[in-house]
């Protein structure tokens, strides 16, 4: 039995809706994206932290965290400074 291209068509359109094409499409695309993601990620961090504007800006926040640490430690916990032995 031979059918015709238009039939044939016709048969895949009624038998694919739009929800089981958004589906497969989705699937798809997640399937790709957990194989390729974590490649591009992990290339673009590896550039980003090259820059030393990145490096800088790093440093900084350190620094902010370190003051923000010592100013809190020596306020309002400096027996723990005191039991540092040196």
């Amino acid at each position: 039995m031979q059918v015709s291209k238009q039939r044939l068509k016709q048969l895949i359109l009624e038998e694919l809706n739009k929800q089981d094409v958004k589906d497969i499409v989705d699937t798809t695309v997640e399937k790709q994206l957990k194989h390729e993601l974590p490649k591009v990620l992990k290339k673009e961090l590896e550039k980003m932290l090259k820059s030393k504007d990145v490096k800088s800006d790093i440093g900084e926040i350190a620094k902010k965290v370190i003051k923000q640490l010592y100013k809190d430690l020596s306020i309002q916990h400096p027996y723990i400074i005191d039991r540092i032995k040196v």
